[in-house]
């Protein structure tokens, strides 16, 4: 197995299955195929075979994977200067090993593609050395002067040129020299310049990039005087490269970041100049389950494969290693009509082998939660897959409309900017986004949005919120109706926490259900109405709901069939075979609530996974029906399960469970990376994302993204509303406190004038004003146990020496058990300390002539009482 930390990792250039990772240890292991026998990997997130170990070279500071054909050959530089060339097997070579003459660190290595055998060699400086070192592994160890450049220099990087035998090095911090080889003589030609790191040409021969610190320098190898173009980042770089399979993709690895930079730099040809712009994005290689579970923090290193398209080896918190691809990415052009044209940068299924039938995709909606997040999700698929997708990542839906315009018209029509208008209904949206609208304004409720998770106290441990939702939950044995046969016991839960949740399922109570039939009635939700009318039992209802809507449907015959199954239906008169016939039957059922209705009826021993798993019911009756018809534990698994599922699709209508929290957030992660919807996600989040989670780095860049896409439109009012209301979230996070303690003689608050106070000069002062009113002077109520004014200090009411210590002056720095504390009843009280003590033992008030019972007041027990002090 593999031991301590990795250093970095590198695929082999003429071995597509094959990369090495070193550290403590050098590895070579090779990735599997599909065809290969299922067995358990070496590494977790990656499946692998383990091939070889080199075990001569430990804590390697540098690797090099050679452009070898014929066997996997590594270049090795350590800590003290010394060069290894390993091949990995058992023999050992020491013609294939080079020490400096003068002992100093190996900073970089650099195979040459054009001949594999020339190995470029850079070590730190020494005054009486040389810091490049050009080694020909085939004619053995370097002797000639001719091999030896940079007296007296250091080596920060080394690239060779794809097109000619020249070699590009990075030296003292200070200049970039092109060395031409090509001759006895070398020449060398130098620019000034600090960005001498991470020296890479371009897959197309003429561009170059390095970097130093935060900035990123474009070069041109073929007149090199002056830089194309800088790139500034908010981050220092770790490492940049090229992507070899895109002549102009540039990747960036940041310190203490878990996200990938690309650029997609673009060039703009005139007759005497050339132009360059950049596209910057930002990807996260992991799935959102991940986000905020601490398992992945950082992305240390990255390789990219030399003929797989867009396919790159992560390493992440120097632990683990990843096999990743890319999302499919799209060229946008605007035509002369403002329409956006979307042109594949790749191909999107795979070629259809000459003995396979070619099955059409199947077309789902954008809001399907079939979607898969290729942005966001690891890439398991082996080297056979080439440069086709394995998913159907992209839905035709993406090729008929125009995003940008789409986009840009709902920012015209005020979209999100009052989401419980009434003008909200008239806008031009997706009946999938509608929906998800309507729902949050339902689940939205005092300044928040609490989900079905917190309201049914799903995960809430032992705290005062477990304790409000865990009321007493009935459970009560319902009866069938008339003419319909069936034996299995149908039992229905109640309780508070279960009516709540049925409201924020838009449901209603059972007195108010025939109103609500009428309203899904009026609004043509015939077999919905249904639906609901058959969960409840009223199985007639249902009947002349469906009856009525027949009258008004161009093709009546399936809602006159239900009608005549479920008059007559018999649960009971089937055996196993008919039962088989019948779930057949109801699978070719077109109207999904149809399909539930005779899951429902037909179900057996409580097991309702048929009507659970309907996904063309909506999220909101199925958790309704759940809350209705699950026990505790199979409601708590299945929240659970619909919470996953949500995150892993990409469906926002797991909001209704998550309500505000991270794994809301990783909901409106995944949909973003599968939709592309920035207006979206930041509009939900500027609405019903009030609390802590508003501050979050992913929410502040969805909201800078779409105000760049209004500020990009000239649409400035739009924005300033916008801002407007994103500064009241701020201002309102920001408030000061409205609950105070008032003084019973003038009425004005204590605590915050106390808080205003300047520090006292003596105690004396200190102590007055501590134990009285800052305003009248008068005294503050005396606690009815130890009778001290409260805001003594309490060192003080022992007789010892006040303390001027800043813990005790300071009113803001009290101890919890020193706060004041009363009963809502009789209004006595003290501090909490005393007050907890009391009723550990007692339940009347310590006031002698009061007879109020105030810990019966209380929910809590004594024996549950902590002591806080």
């Amino acid at each position: 197995m593999m031991s301590g930390n990795i250093h970095g990792l590198s695929w082999f250039p003429n071995f597509p299955d094959k990369f090495v990772s070193w550290g403590q240890e050098i590895n070579l292991y090779e990735v599997r195929s599909k065809d290969d026998a299922p067995q358990k990997s070496r590494l977790p997130y990656i499946s692998v075979n383990y091939l070889a170990n080199e075990s001569r070279y430990q804590y390697a500071r540098c690797v090099a994977a050679s452009y070898h054909s014929h066997q996997p050959i590594i270049a090795v530089g350590l800590a003290d200067g010394k060069i290894g060339i390993c091949n990995f097997r058992d023999t050992y070579d020491s013609s294939w090993e080079y020490t400096p003459r003068q002992q100093r660190m190996c900073t970089c290595l650099a195979w040459n593609e054009l001949d594999a055998n020339i190995l470029a060699i850079g070590h730190d400086r020494h005054r009486s050395d040389s810091c490049i070192t050009i080694w020909d592994t085939e004619r053995g160890v370097p002797k000639e002067t001719a091999n030896f450049f940079g007296q007296a220099e250091s080596a920060n990087s080394l690239c060779w040129d794809r097109n000619h035998r020249m070699l590009i090095a990075g030296m003292s911090q200070k200049m970039i020299k092109l060395f031409d080889l090509r001759q006895n003589n070398a020449t060398c030609q130098s620019i000034q310049t600090k960005t001498v790191q991470g020296l890479s040409v371009a897959p197309n021969g003429n561009d170059l990039c390095s970097y130093v610190d935060s900035i990123i320098m474009l070069w041109d190898v073929r007149s090199i005087k002056q830089p194309l173009r800088q790139i500034q980042s908010s981050r220092n770089h770790l490492q940049i490269a090229w992507c070899p399979t895109r002549n102009s993709l540039l990747s960036s690895l940041q310190r203490d970041s878990s996200y990938i930079t690309l650029y997609d730099i673009r060039t703009v040809e005139n007759e005497n100049s050339r132009e360059i712009y950049h596209v910057k994005r930002q990807i996260s290689p992991f799935p959102a389950k991940y986000h905020h579970s601490g398992k992945f923090a950082s992305v240390n290193c990255l390789s990219w494969h030399s003929r797989d398209f867009e396919r790159a080896l992560l390493l992440a918190d120097a632990v683990n290693i990843l096999d990743f691809r890319l999302p499919a990415t799209l060229h946008t052009a605007h035509s002369n009509r403002r329409k956006l044209p979307l042109l594949m940068q790749r191909q999107l299924y795979a070629p259809a082998s000459p003995t396979s039938t070619t099955a059409t995709p199947t077309q789902q909606p954008t809001s399907s939660c079939s979607l898969n997040s290729a942005g966001s999700s690891l890439d398991y698929s082996g080297p056979g897959s080439h440069s086709a997708l394995n998913v159907d990542f992209l839905v035709p839906e993406l090729f008929e409309l125009d995003l940008v315009d789409e986009t840009r018209q709902r920012a015209l029509e005020d979209y999100g900017i009052k989401p419980d208008n009434k003008r909200f209904a008239e806008l031009h949206l997706t009946p999938y986004l509608r929906n998800v609208w309507a729902t949050l304004n339902n689940v939205y409720c005092d300044d928040q949005l609490s989900g079905l998770k917190s309201a049914l106290g799903i995960n809430l441990g032992h705290t005062s919120e477990a304790l409000m939702a865990s009321s007493r939950i009935e459970s009560q044995q319902l009866q069938w109706p008339d003419g319909i046969n069936n034996s299995n016991k149908l039992l229905c839960y109640k309780s508070e926490q279960r009516d709540h949740a049925l409201q924020l399922c838009g449901w209603t109570f059972e007195h108010e259900l025939e109103r609500f039939i009428d309203q899904l009635y009026a609004s043509k939700e015939y077999s919905r109405a249904a639906m609901i009318c058959v969960f409840h039992l009223k199985i007639m209802h249902a009947c002349n709901i469906l009856s009525s809507a027949a009258d008004n449907m161009r093709d009546p015959s399936m809602y006159r069939i239900t009608v005549i199954a479920l008059s007559s239906f018999n649960a009971d008169r089937c055996s196993s075979t008919s039962r088989n016939q019948r779930s057949s039957a109801n699978m070719q059922i077109q109207d999904p609530h149809l399909r539930a209705i005779f899951s429902f009826l037909t179900m057996e021993k409580d097991n309702f996974e048929a009507v659970l798993k309907e996904d063309g019911v909506s999220l909101s009756d199925r958790m309704a029906f759940a809350c209705k018809y699950l026990s505790e534990t199979k409601l708590t698994d299945y929240v659970k399960q619909q919470i996953q599922a949500a995150i892993e699709c990409g469906d926002l209508n797991g909001l209704l469970l998550t309500g505000e929290s991270l794994d809301g957030i990783s909901i409106l992660q995944s949909y973003m990376d599968t939709s592309f919807d920035v207006q979206t996600v930041a509009l939900v989040a500027i609405n019903y994302f009030r609390q802590e989670h508003f501050t979050d780095k992913r929410i502040q860049y969805w909201i800078a993204s779409y105000l760049d896409y209004l500020n990009s439109w000239g649409l400035w009012e739009k924005r300033a509303e916008l801002d407007i209301k994103i500064e009241g979230i701020r201002s309102s996070a920001r408030s000061s406190r409205t609950v105070y303690l008032s003084c019973n003689f003038c009425g004005k608050a204590v605590s915050n004038a106390l808080l205003d106070e300047p520090r006292p000069r003596s105690t004396t002062t200190s102590t007055n004003r501590l134990s009285s009113c800052p305003s009248c002077r008068k005294p503050l109520p005396r606690c009815s146990l130890c009778l001290m004014h409260m805001g003594t200090m309490i060192n003080m009411s022992n007789g010892e020496t006040p303390s001027t210590t800043p813990e005790v002056q300071g009113w803001q720095t009290k101890p919890f058990s020193k706060w004041f504390s009363w009963c809502q009843t009789c209004r006595h009280g003290g501090h909490t300390e005393h007050i907890m003590q009391w009723f550990k033992q007692n339940s009347e008030c310590p006031v002698s002539s009061c007879n109020c019972r105030c810990f019966d007041m209380d929910g809590s027990k004594p024996n549950t009482l902590r002591d806080i002090s």
